[in-house]
């Protein structure tokens, strides 16, 4: 099979990955709390004129608005944003600081168990994923700062330069000379953009396949990108192909399911559920107020159908994040093995270490058991009875020694009787 429609069918592996119950769970909490925090920081800002936008029109305008897509969201909040001030870019970096750290956790979760389940063929547990993702939260959290604070670093670099250049003959020299450096400059702010931006999507999936942080996700997204531009743009492709496939397809089939439960619902409302539906409609609308639909009951009725839609755009939601990890996990692991020819079943399990220390543990504890002390007990007093056997060995080698001396001391009492009795030695003759 050609190395391309192998990558596709590999690729395509991340349909059925995504609809996976822990990668879905995943999705859907991170996009509840994800639009929990917009809201929030839009209805401080809004309080205090940070920005144009209201909770209200966003709600209104993206969430419970015909349209089924999600990036009706982004595009109602850019185009509330009238006038552009630092407040403004305060608001935007608090919304950008929640949602990191949101998806920090969310979409590490995600590309931990897909590629687990890509290279073992088991499927990973929500909880430990959860674990393997907040264990590496600020590895996950810098991944994508990381080449924004390179390229603002660089654009200081030649603001500072140009700050210089406002000075007297020798600012406009200083420039002058050193304007090769505000061009390589420029260069790095370009090529670090650009190729970071590229790369993004392997630089979770390395963190977690790899078990690794920060440095190494940069270095392979870069890496992998710059060396094998032909095959990155091939898979980078086919995911989007595929992204742009599924997001019709399961926005079409909201649509329909939608449409018919109307349709369907409203056979035996009548006109009360068309009150209803015309209401939600005309939320968005300047004019409109809840007497339309006059009863508690009515508008509490209103009020479910609009959370039961925003649930429904955010099960769409989910379904389309969750592919976006598995198939961008799946393209990491293809493109290692090409630059690295490590194996595709090659993953990082922190899970094995515990089991093979849980192992030995077991093992310990059996070697402890009472049977197993018997036996030993058993073993070692065998050999205790057979000692014994050869302890006179070593004893009767030192009685000899003592011997020699028992004659020696009669032999001088024997001469110092026959000396006192006869006065004279007698030792010779004997």
């Amino acid at each position: 099979m050609p190395p391309i429609l192998q990558d596709l069918q590999d690729v395509l592996r991340g349909f059925k990955m995504a609809l996976d119950f822990n990668k879905l769970f995943s999705a859907f909490v991170g996009i509840i709390l994800s639009i929990f925090w917009v809201l929030a920081i839009i209805t401080f800002a809004s309080a205090f004129k940070y920005v144009a936008i209201s909770p209200f029109e966003l709600i209104t305008g993206s969430l419970i608005s015909p349209r089924l897509g999600l990036c009706s969201l982004i595009q109602t909040f850019l185009s509330s944003m009238q006038t552009v001030d630092w407040r403004e870019y305060v608001v935007l970096v608090v919304l950008v600081f929640g949602l990191l750290a949101i998806w920090s956790v969310f979409a590490g979760s995600i590309t931990r168990s897909a590629a687990v389940e890509f290279a073992k063929g088991d499927k990973l547990g929500t909880k430990d994923s959860f674990v393997f993702s907040v264990k590496r939260f600020w590895s996950y959290f810098w991944c994508p700062l990381t080449p924004v604070l390179g390229m603002l670093f660089f654009i200081a670099c030649n603001v500072i330069g140009g700050l210089l250049g406002k000075i007297q003959i020798a600012g406009e020299i200083a420039v002058a000379i050193g304007f090769p450096l505000a061009i390589l400059s420029g260069f790095l702010i370009v090529f670090i953009g650009v190729i970071g931006f590229l790369g993004f999507f392997l630089m979770y999936p390395t963190i977690s396949a790899e078990g690794s942080d920060t440095f190494d996700a940069m270095s392979r997204a870069y890496s992998y990108v710059l060396s094998r531009p032909a095959h990155f743009l091939s898979l980078l492709i086919s995911i989007l192909v595929c992204g742009v496939i599924l997001i019709f397809f399961t926005s079409l089939v909201a649509c329909l399911v939608m449409k018919t439960t109307y349709f369907t619902v409203g056979l035996g409302m009548g006109d009360k559920f068309d009150t209803i539906r015309a209401f939600i409609a005309e939320l968005n609308s300047e004019g409109t107020s809840t007497e339309a639909l006059g009863t508690l009951s009515m508008k509490f009725a209103a009020l479910m159908m609009m959370l039961y839609i925003v649930l429904v755009k955010v099960a769409v939601g989910s379904i389309i994040v969750a592919f976006a990890g598995s198939a961008s996990t799946i393209a990491y692991l293809i493109l290692r093995k090409d630059v690295d020819g490590t194996e595709l079943f090659d993953v990082y399990i922190e899970e094995e270490k515990e089991e093979v220390v849980s192992e030995t543990v077991k093992k310990d504890k059996g070697a402890e058991t009472p049977g197993a002390k018997e036996e030993k007990t058993s073993e070692v007093k065998a050999p205790e009875e057979t000692k014994p056997e050869p302890k006179p060995k070593p004893k009767p080698k030192p009685k000899p020694k003592p011997k020699p001396e028992e004659p020696k001391a009669d032999d001088k009492k024997s001469s110092d009787e026959s000396s006192g009795g006869n006065g004279s030695s007698s030792g010779k003759p004997e």
